[in-house]
């Protein structure tokens, strides 16, 4: 598989810079490469096998009735916060590239994990990428021959051992820390060449990334009157970035299904289908340009505050994008997504 139509794995990541991508992407390629040569309101729920039971004091602030529940915004948003980000992505389809060692389409099949860490104190910000990784599964049918069955190994199969996936994990990156500077952002320190480059590159749209991550207040939320599970919520446009940073475009059905807490704080669970365009950069400086259709989905919205801390969504992506290098793909298939954000305030 060519290491670049790997690379487009992270085109919808907000995380990774892309350099790191493709230099990630370069050792699963080898990896594959040398086993063919040889051969993871009500206010309790679940989720992943562990209860989720809302923290006791963070319930007493849920407004809810025999009339409904109000999807609080009034509020004071904590300025001292740390918010852990896990997300996941299982994507297949294929890669229509655009670089200098030629144009083409290939197939891609992979799953990608990344874990992030934002640490809010006032008009300071810290950023953290814990970890990355890829994982590739493994060829189908590599050794399909039957062997003679008096050359087998103890416990080896006739027809050849599979081959496990392989997965590759990048290094810790070190953390950037930004400064509010009127309404940009700044490195705080100016004389690392790294963090002043990036920070250059992510003031223009950094707001965004701190609101698609739970860092600060959605711009827009939910109206004030009360909610009953089963009741029903159009966002057209001009309401879509209550849902999704970037000036995204489109529109969305919502259903409120249930009540659960994520990580102990309280949610509102509702469905989501719909569809929207937008352009989302990532903690490299890099902008993805995608359209997406969410087929099914769940999102967790706070009972508390504007912000999403939870999601999981079957959709169908086209998407674009690339580094400063020149290097351009255009992905095409279906993904399967799930983003969590561990979120905490942090008191003074």
């Amino acid at each position: 598989m060519n290491t670049r139509a790997i690379a487009i794995l992270f085109l919808a990541v907000a995380a990774v810079s892309c350099e790191k991508v493709k230099s990630l992407a370069a050792k699963v390629s080898a990896a594959v490469k040398e086993q063919t040569a040889a051969k993871g309101g009500g206010t309790t729920g679940t989720s992943g096998g562990q209860s989720n039971k809302a923290d006791p004091d963070l319930r007493k602030l849920v407004d809810q009735t025999a009339e409904g529940v109000v999807f609080r915004k009034d509020l004071p948003f904590p300025t001292r916060l740390e918010v852990r980000t896990t997300r996941r992505d299982e994507m297949t389809g294929r890669v229509f590239q655009s670089s200098e060692i030629g144009k083409g389409s290939v197939p891609l099949k992979g799953t990608q994990r990344v874990v992030s860490k934002m640490d809010v104190k006032d008009n300071e910000v810290r950023v953290t990428i814990e970890k990355a990784s890829v994982t590739l599964p493994a060829a189908e049918n590599q050794n399909p021959e039957k062997k003679d069955p008096a050359k087998l190994k103890p416990n080896e199969p006739a027809n050849g051992k599979p081959d496990e996936p392989v997965e590759e994990v990048a290094p810790p990156e070190a953390p950037v820390t930004f400064i509010k500077s009127g309404k940009g952002w700044l490195a705080k320190d100016r004389r690392d060449f790294h963090a002043a480059s990036l920070a250059q590159k992510l003031s223009p749209v950094f707001d965004q990334l701190l609101a698609e991550n739970a860092a600060v207040p959605r711009p827009l939320w939910f109206a004030k009157h009360r909610f009953k599970v089963g009741d029903p919520l159009e966002v057209t446009a001009d309401s879509l970035p209550m849902l999704f940073a970037g000036n995204a475009k489109g529109s969305c059905t919502l259903k409120l299904e249930s009540f659960e807490a994520v990580e102990g704080h309280p949610c509102g669970v509702l469905s989501i289908t719909g569809n929207y365009h937008r352009k989302i950069p990532d903690f490299g400086g890099n902008i993805s340009d995608e359209n997406v259709t969410i087929e099914s989905g769940k999102i967790w919205c706070s009972l508390l505050y504007p912000v999403i801390l939870k999601q999981e969504m079957n959709i169908i992506q086209s998407a674009k994008g690339g580094g400063m290098g020149g290097f351009m793909s255009r992905f095409q298939g279906s993904a399967k997504t799930s983003v969590t954000h561990a979120w905490k305030r942090q008191d003074s």
